[in-house]
């Protein structure tokens, strides 16, 4: 483009409109090129070198498209031109899936008060490959006061209720219906029902790359926040009630507005696509079921011999040590010369540590597993009894692994971890039962892992991050790669979709 034969013509009027098509092509060629990152980003340069006029611009990216607005002023005349760009990104792949702090076949509990301990975590949630905060098949995911999800939550089937006081790090994955109700997403929300989604909190953070919202029905912005830009595939009508869009908003059906004029609300682009078709979520890993089948009383299976394991199976006179008065699990666990497993499931009390004489302190000086029908967790104080590093599984084996999702029948039954119960940062607690696992009673901590078959929290609870694997099971096998945990933009196209003056104040 010959930009200094535009700047030729006579007028102001006209060299600021010239100004403003060379900033437009001029960016357009470094977005193309990879110059100019698509994202959010604004500068001012000058048309031809020094002397020649200057333009500002501005670009945002989101929802599948790149808006660009070029601005110059020639002698108090000035002009504005946006272009809408089409995006399409080649995205390197992201790294493997997994599980993360939470697997839960079944959500069923309203989380308060639930908080993340980053400090005394052995690696960050988002360092781990293919982490969430919580993974649930179904179930509702709430939240309110005081809590803090540290990384992604999703649910396969479930909603979303997120109240003021919630704060979700990550990004919600949600197979149902999602309400930001005063509560924050940091990350984006990707919710395909075609329903219509509530936001009437925060999508984003300042400075975020994130922060958007893909819907696979319609919405209502009542006095919400969204840094990023909204999708809205449903055939039915969207409500630009109140708040903000920083981004763009792509829409199928139709929208309407309280009283703002949507391109108040709106800072970039609006635009009808009646191809626009509903996001997908990602997949979880399956439920896997597991089991434990020892060679004998004394030797278990060939994958925990392989990583050290000795087993005493207890029966009788030796089940007082786990549950009642006489519980003393220390005198068993603080001395031992291998890693060693606990077969308990012939102990009718289980693991329990309610009894008014039971000895709450757990000190282990070796990794430990623990094969219960179920556990009661009462005032429980998990410690490493040498200042080692430390493992301590607490399973309670599938009652069906032939039988597809998690099968909690008789003799096995709920778990519980209550009254203050506390884990020492050196020890790490790697839960799995196909029941139900409750966490109750502030201000009770968790170090570990936990994968069950649902889960409950019944008050404040501060959670660390500390991931083991069951010897002989991978639980993130045949998983696809979980979004946004690796790679970045490869290959970007942007297609011209349209270009027109804007109206300057």
């Amino acid at each position: 483009m010959n930009t200094t034969g535009m700047l030729a013509e006579s007028g102001n009027l006209s060299r600021a409109q010239a100004a403003a098509d060379a900033g437009i092509a001029a960016q357009t060629a470094r977005l193309e090129t990879g110059e100019l990152t698509c994202g959010s980003a604004s500068g001012t340069a000058n048309v031809d070198g020094t002397g020649t006029p200057v333009y500002t611009y501005t670009l945002t990216c989101g929802a599948g498209l790149a808006t660009l607005r070029s601005t110059a002023t020639v002698a108090g005349e000035t002009v504005s031109r946006q272009a809408v760009f089409d995006v399409v990104e080649n995205n390197d792949p992201p790294t493997a899936g997994g599980p993360g702090l939470f697997y839960t076949y079944g959500m069923n509990t309203r989380l308060n008060s639930y908080v993340f301990d980053d400090v005394n975590s052995e690696v960050g949630i988002d360092e781990f490959t293919g982490s969430a905060g919580v993974f649930a098949s179904t179930g509702k995911i709430e939240c309110g006061s005081g809590s803090v999800f540290p990384a992604d939550i999703y649910t396969k089937t479930g909603g979303l209720q997120i109240d003021s006081g919630c704060v979700v790090k990550g990004s919600a994955y949600i197979g149902d219906t999602a309400v930001v109700n005063g509560g924050t997403i940091e990350g984006s929300l990707v919710a395909p029902k075609n329903t219509n989604h509530t936001i009437a909190g925060t999508i984003g953070k300042t400075g975020g790359t994130e922060g958007n919202a893909f819907l696979g029905g319609t919405f209502t912005l009542n006095s919400g926040t969204v840094f990023g830009s909204v999708t809205a595939a449903g055939t039915g009508n969207s409500t630009l009630g109140s708040g903000i869009i920083k981004g763009n908003f792509r829409y199928k059906g139709g929208y309407g507005i309280w009283g703002t004029p949507a391109t108040t609300i709106v800072k970039g682009a609006i635009v009808k696509d009646t191809a626009l078709t509903a996001p997908t979520l990602p997949a979880i890993p399956d439920w896997q079921d597991v089991s434990f089948v020892p060679v004998n009383a004394t030797t278990p299976a060939a994958a925990w011999v392989a990583e050290g394991y000795k087993l005493t199976t207890v029966t009788g006179a030796a089940c007082d040590k786990w549950s009642g008065n006489s519980s003393d699990v220390t005198s068993l666990a603080s001395t031992l010369t291998s890693r060693m497993i606990f077969d308990i499931r012939a102990c009718s009390g289980g693991f329990d540590t309610n009894a008014g004489g039971a000895k709450k302190e757990v000190k282990v000086n070796r990794d430990i597993a623990i094969i219960a029908n179920h556990w009661y967790l009462s005032g429980t104080k998990f410690k490493s009894a040498d200042g080692n590093d430390r493992t301590i599984f607490l399973i309670t084996p599938d009652s069906s692994p032939s039988v597809a999702g998690p099968q909690c029948t008789s003799p096995a039954r709920n778990s519980e971890q209550l009254n203050d119960s506390t884990v020492d940062p050196k020890i790490a607690v790697y839960i799995y039962t196909p029941c139900q696992m409750k966490f109750n009673s502030s201000p009770a901590t968790f170090r570990g892992q936990v994968y069950s078959g649902s889960l409950a929290f019944g008050g404040g609870v501060k959670v660390a991050f500390a991931p083991r694997n069951i010897p002989g099971y991978d639980f993130g096998q045949n998983t696809a790669p979980w979004p946004g945990t690796g790679g970045g933009s490869s290959g970007t196209m942007f297609t011209l979709r349209s270009t027109h003056d804007v109206v300057t104040p």
